[in-house]
């Protein structure tokens, strides 16, 4: 009972330090999702330590896996409900060509890295389907994507392959955003020479970005629980069909899962878009914040209720190969793209950037190329892809599955 509560206390608080101290370093290089992957990793890493040396210390992880998917489930629509996709009617063309050849440019190499590679290794269609989801749109659509693929595979099964995919996309991330910073610039600007535009957005924006957030200042509110209640609800529901589905086919004992968790996250998935739309909702302070939170109370939960005598098991070379081909490849391609669209290096990096990180790295890539004017358009960009990534995924998985 001791350990179960502090497994559950562990869970909620590790993720509220983690964003209260945001602004810490390597918090900064490996981006929040990734230092919560660590801890949790840390915390299993311990437990294990301690089995080794014959002191019995085991976790639940009944807590870990229905925290996971609840956290995940609510946090969903709460990160969808701040994306103003109305606002992609203002981007310029040139912006649109080159945020639309990132997705193209991701979806041709995930394919190529599929049939080359992925086919030929377990579960190769889920983690290939998983990269057009994180580098079209963010980590939450990887999990997402993965959580919906590996419903089926066993939760020991489900739990190392979605913590080994975070931790290689963290880590390839980490190195590739160290490029963006320092290089891309004077290296891309040689490929492409053209000019840049006066303007990337047809419009002014009220685009916010509501990835810049301070815990210190985060207040709850009315709205803000009504939000959350929404966000709950739509979980509820789209559960509720997924259990529906699972009894309408035969209701075959121990196999609920396999209907209500891909049922459940596609559901809240086009519940949150749908959210988006509402100005009240949008426009409601705070859901970011809880959003983002919940991601990583899903992260915690999931990383340290692994098994690290069972994941050490896994070739962790097959992750790294396929994310890091995907993210190098997918840049290259969209360099090439750019070329024949004549697109400018400094739209070209934004949006790239916006793909492959999410709208959370924008600013920060913006500000080094000292172009504040590709600030919006990077994170109306992220959004979209937020919207879109879970169902490119879910789309080329499908089809990627019919080749194993």
């Amino acid at each position: 009972m001791i350990q179960n509560l502090l497994h559950i206390l562990l869970i909620f608080l590790i993720p509220y330090l983690i964003i209260l101290f945001k602004d810490f370093k390597p918090t900064k290089i490996f981006g929040t999702i990734g230092i919560t992957y660590f801890l949790g990793l840390v915390v299993a890493g311990f437990i294990f330590g301690l089995n080794q040396l014959n002191v019995n210390f085991k976790l639940n992880s009944d807590i870990g896996e229905i925290g996971s998917y609840a956290a995940i489930a609510i946090g969903i629509p709460l990160l969808l409900f701040g994306a103003n996709l109305k606002e992609a009617k203002k981007l310029s063309k040139p912006v649109i060509k080159s945020f639309a050849a990132l997705i193209v440019a991701v979806l041709i190499v995930s394919a190529i890295v599929f049939f080359v590679y992925g086919r030929y290794i377990t579960h190769g269609d889920a983690l290939s389907a998983a990269t057009i989801g994180v580098y079209t749109g963010g980590t939450p659509n990887l999990n997402a994507i993965l959580n919906i693929f590996l419903a089926r595979a066993g939760e020991t099964t489900r739990q190392n392959l979605i913590t080994l995919s975070n931790l290689s996309d963290m880590i390839i991330g980490a190195f590739f955003y160290v490029f963006l910073l320092l290089l891309a610039k004077p290296l891309i600007s040689k490929i492409l020479p053209f000019e840049k535009e006066s303007q990337y957005l047809k419009a002014e924006s009220d685009m916010k970005n509501t990835e810049d957030f301070n815990f210190r200042d985060f207040k709850t509110s009315k709205r803000l629980f009504q939000a959350f209640l929404v966000a709950f609800g739509m979980t509820a529901i789209s559960a509720g069909i997924g259990i529906l589905i699972w009894v309408l086919l035969g209701a075959q004992e121990g196999r609920m899962l396999d209907f209500l968790v891909p049922v459940m996250l596609i559901g809240v998935t086009i519940f949150g878009i749908i959210g988006s739309f509402s100005k009240k909702i949008r426009e409601t302070e705070g859901t970011n914040i809880l959003g983002h939170y919940l991601i990583l109370v899903f992260s915690f939960a999931l990383a340290s209720s692994i098994d690290f005598s069972k994941l050490i098991n896994n070739n962790f070379m097959e992750f790294l190969i396929i994310y890091g081909s995907v993210t190098v490849g997918s840049f290259m391609l969209h360099i090439v793209f750019a070329r024949f669209l004549k697109i400018d290096s400094e739209c070209m990096i934004v949006t790239a950037t916006a793909g492959i990180y999410g709208p959370a790295f924008v600013p920060a890539i913006t500000k080094q190329l000292k172009n504040d004017t590709l600030t919006v358009p990077g994170l109306i960009c992220g959004s979209i892809g937020y919207a879109i990534g879970t169902f490119l995924g879910l789309g080329m998985g499908i089809i990627f599955g019919l080749f194993m």
